[in-house]
């Protein structure tokens, strides 16, 4: 019996890391969202940088996870970067 016919596998693919591509997703949307409502950019980067990190543990798709947790960190720092710039143009 192969991975993909064993119970427990319904839906999975052998070797997928759902973590990772969470992780990959929120990272991924962190940055846009960012541009849009800060926060939401905060918020999805750090969920990005938790997957990812849980994501890298589990050994597969490392690659989906380490792209989840830099592109949060980006997405955090662009959404505060913005907002700073924000406050900086509404006190002169």
């Amino acid at each position: 019996m192969t991975a993909a016919h064993q119970p427990g596998t319904i839906g999975r693919t052998p070797g997928s890391n759902g973590l990772a591509t969470a992780g990959f997703v929120t990272g991924l949307l962190s940055p846009i969202a960012a541009l849009f409502i800060p926060i939401v950019g905060i918020v999805l980067g750090v969920l990005g940088i938790v997957l990812g990190l849980r994501g890298r543990k589990q050994g597969t798709s490392t690659g989906l996870a380490t792209a989840g947790v830099v592109l949060g960190a980006v997405g955090i720092v662009l959404a505060v970067v913005l907002v700073v710039a924000a406050v900086a143009v509404v006190n002169s």
